[in-house]
């Protein structure tokens, strides 16, 4: 037989002893400590003949009873017997330490059933007696004599019931507080583990604002960062919300900006419908949490929980921890970010110094690192790569010419035909470049690009002659798009080819020259931001032409061969 639940959805120790009473020959009935009768119970009723649930519901028993509530009021409930031969036996029911009511059971000796006061009982519920009497008889089976060590039992029971509840009730809020601390732990442990993605800040707030909702029990929550002064520039400005957003995104990027102007910078604010600030995030239907956050003792940004749900929907001292923990972390990953982002601005500053300085040494190619640059990222991220190869695809496009640092200007800017030394020495550039990169730790991925980018797909490249799938993927997307720019661009000894020429070279020369695979897919390449940054580049270069001689002789088109 399944016992019913309470209200929690638990098992109530008095239905379980009523349903046990029931199978020991003794009905029921549940009164409070007045001795008004509860509402009737079917699944209580059900266990015990019709007649008899009529008539110890019936007034007359009621009134009956009414004495007996007298005697237990003062003192331990004992069994009374109510006429001869009907014994009532009391459980206490009590909520912190106050009695509350009874579940009174209705003993039957066989001599009950022949009492007047039995038969009124059948009078007073309108029951038919002989009918009655043929029910009651299958329970009126009980000794006086045993009445009362029954009663004790009955009360131990009921004693060990209610305490193997209160272990379970205590054990349940044990393991839900040990779920909740293991969720709140395993937070801390995914966004502590998550600190060194400092390249992909906004990843990380994404990861921890979603973790954050998926352990708080709120509508929707949100992390916002304040739009200037802010060192993480990836992150200024930015909302991430997770749950039920109330409102489209740009409506709760305005509301949040508002509400970091106003709010105190240190400590959690909880804001209520009605109270100060409400009129903020006015489709909040109970308390909004708000956690701020700092960088170097200025507000950085700050943590929302919105509408909390479920059986607590007060905020909780476990809810504002969390979020608290979540905000130290956050200051620390902006705080490292910011070093990282200025860190990596005067790292490729300094590349595009260093670029730089090789454009000065042939004004005729300025702009070609960066443009191969940007052209080998777009390659690469068209092919498939990630955002962070295609990043250090870009890097590498940037110094795959810083050999040519090594090179004499004499060769390099030759106007006449190169000697074989002189194409050897501009041969030489790939080793030179990788030579003044290779104790850099930072470059250490990018190597293989600038070392290989002049060779080719069928193995006759320099300086090694390494072919087909030996050949590096930085050094594959650097050299295709080294060759694109080279042929679109205009020379002294000649003017840049047509866009369709070049492209169809590029595919004749799939599986030859090029990686069979990436070539078409460079051809199919939106050019639209390149061909802005030939126009800028060749202003530059218009600039530097004013600055050079005008009678240079014509150079020898074998130099860019080479070169």
């Amino acid at each position: 037989m399944q016992h019913a639940p309470d209200q929690l959805g638990q098992i109530d120790p008095i239905h379980v002893l009523a349903e046990r009473l029931s199978k020991l020959r003794i009905p029921t009935i549940r009164c409070d400590a007045g001795g008004g009768l509860l509402p009737s119970e079917q699944h209580l009723d059900a266990l015990q003949p019709a007649a008899v649930t009529q008539w110890i519901r019936s007034g007359f028993c009621l009134r009956l009873l009414q004495g007996a509530l007298l005697q237990w009021e003062d003192s331990d409930p004992a069994p009374v017997e109510l006429f001869p031969g009907c014994w009532a036996i009391a459980i206490e029911q009590t909520h912190r330490r106050r009695r509350i009511g009874y579940l009174v059971g209705f003993a039957f000796e066989p001599k009950a059933i022949g009492d007047e006061s039995f038969l009124a009982g059948c009078q007073s519920a309108e029951l038919d007696a002989i009918i009655t009497a043929e029910q009651f008889e299958t329970i009126a089976v009980h000794d006086a004599r045993g009445i009362g060590r029954f009663a004790q039992l009955i009360q131990w029971a009921s004693e060990d019931l209610l305490s193997m509840r209160g272990a379970d009730d205590a054990l349940g809020s044990f393991s839900a507080q040990l779920t909740e601390a293991y969720e709140e732990i395993a937070l801390l442990y995914k966004l502590g583990h998550a600190m060194n993605a400092i390249t992909q800040p906004q990843k990380f707030v994404q990861m921890m604002i979603e973790e954050l909702q998926v352990t708080l029990p709120y509508r929707w929550s949100a992390v916002g960062f304040i739009e200037r002064g802010l060192d993480a520039v990836a992150l200024a400005g930015r909302l991430d919300i997770s749950g039920d957003s109330p409102e489209p995104h740009d409506s709760m990027r305005e509301r949040f900006a508002r509400l970091l102007a106003v709010i105190p910078t240190e400590g959690p604010t909880m804001i209520k419908p009605g109270g100060r600030w409400s009129d903020i995030f006015d489709m909040v239907d109970s308390v909004l949490l708000v956690h701020p956050f700092q960088v170097g003792g200025k507000l950085a940004g700050a943590i929302v929980a919105a509408d909390k749900f479920g059986e607590d929907t007060e905020v909780s001292s476990a809810d504002m921890k969390l979020l608290d923990a979540a905000c130290e972390h956050l200051s620390i990953l902006l705080e490292n970010a910011g070093l990282y982002e200025n860190q990596h601005a005067m790292f490729i500053g300094t590349l595009r110094a260093l670029v730089e300085s090789i454009d000065a040494k042939d004004p005729y190619t300025s702009g070609h690192s960066e443009r191969v640059a940007h052209l080998a990222r777009q390659l690469a991220v068209a092919a498939g790569h990630s955002e962070e190869i295609a990043e250090r695809v870009w890097i590498c496009g940037l110094v795959h010419d810083v050999g040519k640092i090594g090179v004499p200007e004499a060769v390099l800017c030759k106007p006449g035909r190169l000697t074989d030394d002189e194409f050897d020495l501009i041969r030489a550039h790939p080793e030179i470049g990788h030579r003044i990169l290779k104790d850099i730790p930072q470059m250490a991925d990018v190597l293989p690009g600038v070392l290989s980018h002049h060779e080719r797909w069928d193995g006759k490249g320099y300086p090694n002659n390494i072919a087909s799938d030996e050949l590096p993927l930085f050094a594959r997307l650097i050299g295709l798009a080294d060759s694109f720019d080279a042929m679109s661009s205009t020379r002294t000894y000649r003017s840049a080819m047509p866009r369709e020429k070049v492209l169809a070279e590029i595919r004749r020369c799939a599986g030859s020259q090029f990686d069979p695979v990436l070539a078409p897919i460079f051809a199919d390449l939106d050019l639209t931001e390149y061909d802005e940054m030939v126009k800028k580049h060749a202003a530059a270069e218009a600039l530097a032409h004013e600055l050079l001689p005008d009678d240079k002789p014509e150079q020898d088109q074998s130099n860019e061969k080479a070169a």
